[in-house]
């Protein structure tokens, strides 16, 4: 079993916003529990918390009684008897072909080649059944699996998770994206799992498909655990639900729907089959009653019309699990709703998000870009460090040292790349003789380190000002262009993307690295990846990137960018204040001295 002790987990910025709020909870095997909860309620958290992923900010996770975390890190025979399926599997999806994705899933397990074979070949027969009349299965081993459709891709992803056959199986929105038959074999897989004495945890929306197969429900709502119930008491109690702020699915809307319109639906139908018999008898029961009361005939016979189409629909649907019901039972019975609003407050941006206006911030920025491209020395180019290290020292903990981490392969490819420029090879008559050049190295490393410091400065810029306070003060900053009929929105638009792109690649970098830590299943520290996995993360990271890139080419096509008279007016995202000309004056005082000592 899992036990959950005073889990507190919270976001390392200047926010602080709490994931999960002292959660304590006991998960058995043999049990499918479901983490219900609206969005941002901490579901994906507590699942990477469960599989070793994101180490608690205090309390324990212990795993058939034994510790889940030592000095940091969580031992492999733990990351063995977990297996996570993230919420979009396909992504995660890097080699040449099907057989080879599946043996980097098991690679770690180090299995002889026939049971390596036979995991293999029991994970297809279950995932790529054959259908109809054909011969050869879709996954077939030598396919690449970016041939794949999206619904073949995402059910390929959920069959790399089963392969290992881990004792637990943490699945995040597994239905999302899938057809009938796919989420059908999903299903056979969870009662299958929890047949041979394994837990399953799915954290889902999806509560028509899933609350029937399952044993538990955790309901979660602002990362606290607002109830630990059955299924069956969730279905007598759905006020839970509403209060959770989720809502109603169409299966208990409709039973709501149903009762208040005078048939009994019984609190125990979970399933559309048992809704189906429940909605006949309690027709057959009123058709009786009126009969023995000598009732009008023809509203006995509206009734139990009403009743019979009713089940009619939800026996037709019985293979479309999640669908909505039918127009004609909405049409009958249309209440209705009244969700609750959700109170979850928007977090303000931090201190130093708000402390200068954007456009003071763009001023002082291509400022420092300039002093650092004018410098020429060594002392130069460090006194335009000074400000800029200054700038991020005030950031966040967890901000910088995730700032350190991004710039350490920057660093090492500065190493490489000087060490590089500065190797000479000579011919002579003693043959091939290997040399280093001071020279030619102290000139690319000037040049590094000028470049260094401008990627310090945007990295900083792009961390703390939002996307829409940077495409305002750029168009204020670029205002004057108009008047010559330069493109100034469409540079400042394709300007502030780029910019856009430096905190994206980081957060891209620290998502994949999650998913191939949970493939690799090796003992590591959170945010380190091995050099050995650096394909599997590098390649769906390129790929996620470029799908990013694409979205927003087609986001500018649809809006339509063009120069208008909206662009360089006074926005309520700016917002000029004495403190900003104090620091504009000082930041022009800091260019002038920079630029007097560009010559040392």
């Amino acid at each position: 079993m899992i036990e959950l002790n005073n889990i507190y987990v919270r976001v390392h910025d200047e926010t602080k916003r709490t994931l999960l709020d002292h959660i304590s909870v006991t998960l058995n095997r043999s049990e499918i529990t479901l983490l219900l909860g609206c969005t941002g309620s901490g579901k994906t958290t507590l699942l990477q918390t469960m599989a070793g992923l994101k180490q608690p900010d205090s309390g324990d996770i212990m795993l058939a009684g034994e510790p889940m975390w030592h000095n940091g890190k969580v031992p492999q025979s733990v990351l063995f008897q977990v297996g996570l399926v993230f919420q979009f599997p396909e992504q995660q999806l890097f080699a040449r072909n099907i057989k080879r994705e599946l043996l980097y899933s098991l690679r770690p397990y180090r299995l002889s080649d026939a049971e390596q074979e036979q995991r293999i070949e029991e994970t297809l027969a279950h995932w790529d059944p054959l259908r109809g009349d054909e011969r050869e299965r879709r996954f077939h081993l030598d396919r690449s699996p970016f041939a794949l459709s999206g619904g073949e891709k995402r059910r390929l992803g959920l069959a790399l998770g089963y392969v290992t056959k881990p004792n637990w199986l943490l699945l995040d929105e597994p239905s999302a994206g899938l057809e009938a038959q796919s989420i059908r074999l999903l299903l056979d897989s969870l009662d299958e799992h929890r047949v041979e004495g394994g837990g399953a945890v799915i954290a889902t929306h999806d509560l028509d498909t899933f609350l029937p197969h399952a044993d538990r429900v955790l309901l979660l709502r602002e990362g606290r655990l607002r109830a630990d119930i059955t299924p069956l008491e969730l279905y007598k109690h759905p006020e839970l639900l509403v209060q959770a702020g989720i809502g109603l699915p169409p299966s208990m809307r409709l039973a709501a729907q149903l009762r208040e319109a005078g048939v009994q639906i019984s609190s125990q139908a979970m399933t559309p089959e048992e809704m189906a018999e429940s909605i006949l008898r309690s027709g057959m029961e009123m058709k009786d009653t009126s009969l023995n009361a000598e009732s009008d005939n023809d509203t006995v016979a509206m009734t139990h019309w009403t009743c019979t189409r009713t089940a009619a629909t939800f026996i037709s649907k019985k293979d479309g699990r999640g669908s909505s019901v039918s127009s004609i039972t909405d049409s009958l019975l249309n209440v209705s709703e009244r969700p609750e609003s959700s109170s979850s407050s928007s977090s303000s941006f931090g201190r130093l998000k708000s402390m200068m206006d954007p456009r003071l911030k763009w001023v002082l920025y291509m400022l420092l870009v300039t002093a650092a491209m004018l410098q020429h020395h060594w002392g130069g180019l460090t006194l335009t460090l000074i400000p800029v290290a200054g700038a991020l020292a005030i950031l966040p903990r967890q901000m910088l040292m995730s700032c350190i981490k991004l710039m350490k392969p920057l660093v090492l490819f500065f190493v490489l790349s000087t060490a590089l420029s500065g190797s000479t090879l000579t011919t002579g008559e003693s043959g091939i003789q290997l040399g280093f050049s001071l020279t030619q190295a102290e000139g690319t490393l000037l040049n590094l380190y000028r470049l260094f410091i401008v990627t310090l400065a945007s990295l900083w810029f792009s961390l703390t000002t939002p996307y829409g306070h940077m495409v305002e003060g750029l168009n204020w900053v670029l205002a004057y262009g108009r008047k010559i009929r330069l493109p100034v929105a469409s540079f400042a638009l394709a300007v502030s993307l780029v910019f856009r792109f430096i905190p994206m690649i980081w957060s891209e970098w620290q998502r994949f690295s999650l998913i191939v830590r949970a493939r690799g299943k090796v003992a590591l520290k959170p945010n380190t990846v091995r050099v050995r996995d650096l394909g599997p993360m590098i390649i769906p990271l390129i790929m996620a990137l470029f799908q990013r890139a694409e979205d927003m080419t087609i986001a500018m096509e649809m809006r339509k960018v063009r120069e208008n008279g909206a662009f360089g007016a006074r926005s309520s995202l700016l917002s000029w204040s004495r403190r900003d000309t104090w620091i504009s004056i000082l930041g022009l005082l800091v260019f002038v001295v920079l630029v007097s000592v560009r010559h040392w």
